[in-house]
C-alpha cells in the first residue's frame, strides 16, 4: 500500500460540528463520490472522505478493484497529531460489507493535509455500498 500526500483547500472553521475523539458516524455514501464529514475531532477538522476507483474505471462486480481512499484534514492544535481512520462499508440496510483501516495520517499544527491511500476491494462490495460508517481517532 502506498500513501501520497497532496496540498488541499480547507473549509471555514464555523462549518464544523465539534465531536470527541474517537468520532463515529454513519453516512449515506456511494463509491466515486465525495463526502464532507465537516466535523472537528479533538481540534482536527475533517473536511473530506472519498473512495474512488482508480483510473475512473467502471466497477466490475466480479473482480477486485484498485481504489484510493482520500482524506482531507486541518489540524488546529498547537502540536502535530496523527489521525486514524477506519471505514466500514454497508449496504442500504446497514449490513456490513467490508472494512478498510487507513494508515495513520500525520497532520502538522495549523496545516492542511490530504492523504491518498491505495487499497483493493471487491467490485461487488463497491457496487453494493450505500452507506459508510466512519471512525476517526486523533492520536497524540
Amino acid at each position: 500500500m502506498m500513501v501520497v500526500f497532496l496540498p488541499t483547500i480547507t473549509a471555514q472553521e464555523g462549518q464544523h460540528r465539534v465531536a470527541d475523539s474517537p468520532f463515529q458516524g454513519e453516512f449515506d455514501y456511494t463509491v466515486n463520490t465525495e463526502l464532507r464529514p465537516t466535523v472537528a475531532v479533538d481540534g482536527v477538522r475533517w473536511n473530506r472522505f472519498a473512495v474512488m476507483v482508480k483510473g475512473g474505471k467502471d466497477i466490475a462486480t466480479d473482480k477486485n478493484m484498485a481504489v484510493t481512499v482520500e482524506l482531507d484534514f486541518v489540524n488546529t492544535n498547537p502540536e502535530s497529531v496523527r489521525v486514524l481512520v477506519i471505514a466500514l462499508f454497508e449496504d442500504a440496510g446497514g449490513a456490513p460489507l467490508d472494512r478498510v483501516e487507513c494508515n495513520q495520517v500525520s497532520v502538522s499544527s495549523n496545516r492542511p493535509k490530504e492523504s491518498v491511500q491505495k487499497f483493493k476491494l471487491s467490485g461487488a462490495v463497491l457496487e453494493a455500498t450505500q452507506r459508510v460508517y466512519l471512525y476517526a481517532e486523533v492520536v497524540r
